[in-house]
């Protein structure tokens, strides 16, 4: 069975995806920033001076130095991140994500060396690994948070300036504060990953459901068994005329221009998606074959008054569509799509520009 985990990262990032990501390391850098900071101010209420350090001391060592230190290392990474989201290159983003997170965590790492646990914060990074998708991006991750940890242990802790005491409500501190931040880290992921499923079901031009997912929505009406519901199919007329005599281009802004149509057109539950280059269809819940025929008509009356503007001067188009009604005769998905299918093709053959249902006889309605 041939494996596909990690892809290949040369390739360039839409913008949309850059976007969406440098978003999340922006909003993962504030929660932790300010995680870490309201950790320390808790602390330092509760800390009771004595001959080895005073309050001020310990709130320059446990909260200015982190603060300062922890702000430059964000402001640092975000300039080289909105860098990198201009070049779009998916490994110099990942490497901008993991020397921002590795460093937020190996200075509270760094600087709370009187916690023993606290070095498991330089483990935290690794649970952004996913996003990357690149076995060379998560080993760098795991070197420079073990690059950090060696420097804690060999530098940082013999040279602390001051080490306080452990304590209870250390330790519960530290626990919760860590458990928030993987909590926001955990989410990024997880929302990284449902916008990525989205596009997936989502056709690239317009953005709409596409053909797979149009059928899994149009099985799950079925089998709930929805007291009334139809669908529709919408075809762009002689398509192949806009694309040979305008251009492909040109082609891409009627197809637009359908699914602006649709848009307006439609009710907030109504599904759309472009099921086929020209071709597009609308699952419409509540509604029976009347209301599907006045939902197509009210889409087809749309398009055809839309001007659009060529070389050779204005210009008008025409949607052929064909609806159906769910009945409990349909036992697949593809019988039930094949009714209104056959009502588009009555439309084209009945001179196109209409909407047409199919009945039994053969005619249209």
């Amino acid at each position: 069975m041939k494996k596909t985990i990690y892809t290949k990262n040369s390739k360039r990032l839409s913008q949309e995806r850059c976007d969406e990501w440098g978003q999340m390391i922006f909003s993962v850098t504030k929660k932790i920033w300010m995680a870490t900071f309201l950790a320390e101010v808790f602390l330092f209420l509760f800390f009771k001076p004595n001959a080895q350090c005073s309050r001020g001391y310990y709130f320059y060592l446990f909260i200015v130095r982190p603060t300062v230190a922890q702000t430059a290392v964000a402001l640092a990474c975000s300039c080289l991140l909105r860098m990198a989201i201009k070049s779009k290159k998916p490994r110099w983003m990942s490497l901008c994500t993991i020397l921002n997170m590795s460093l937020l965590s190996g200075i509270v790492a760094c600087v709370h060396t009187s916690v023993e646990l606290i070095p498991i914060v330089l483990l935290l990074p690794m649970l952004l690994t996913p996003l990357y998708r690149d076995k060379v991006m998560t080993a760098a991750q795991l070197v420079i948070s073990s690059l950090i940890y060696i420097l804690d242990r060999i530098y940082f802790i013999p040279n602390s300036p001051y080490m306080p005491p452990m304590s209870t409500l250390i330790d519960v501190t530290v626990f919760f504060s860590s458990a928030f931040i993987v909590y926001c880290l955990i989410e990024q992921v997880n929302v990284s990953f449902i916008l990525q499923d989205e596009r997936a079901n989502r056709d690239s031009l317009t953005h709409l459901y596409n053909h797979e997912t149009f059928y899994e929505e149009l099985e799950y009406y079925m089998n709930a068994k929805q007291s009334t519901f139809s669908i529709l199919i919408a075809d762009i007329d002689d398509f192949k005329k806009v694309n040979d005599n305008y251009g492909h281009a040109f082609g891409d802004e009627v197809i637009q221009r359908v699914v602006a149509v649709m848009e307006e057109s439609r009710d907030k539950d109504n599904l759309c998606a472009r099921y086929g280059g020209e071709e597009f269809a609308m699952i419409l819940p509540g509604k029976d074959l009347e209301g599907a025929i006045a939902m197509g008509e009210r889409i087809r009356k749309k398009f055809h008054e839309f001007q659009f503007q060529t070389k050779q001067g204005p210009r008008y188009f025409t949607l052929s569509i064909g609806v159906a009604e769910y009945k409990d005769i349909y036992h697949k998905a593809s019988s039930f799509f094949e009714e209104a299918d056959k009502a588009l093709y009555l439309a084209k053959r009945s001179g196109k520009n209409r909407v047409c249902s199919w009945k039994e006889e053969g005619r249209a309605e």
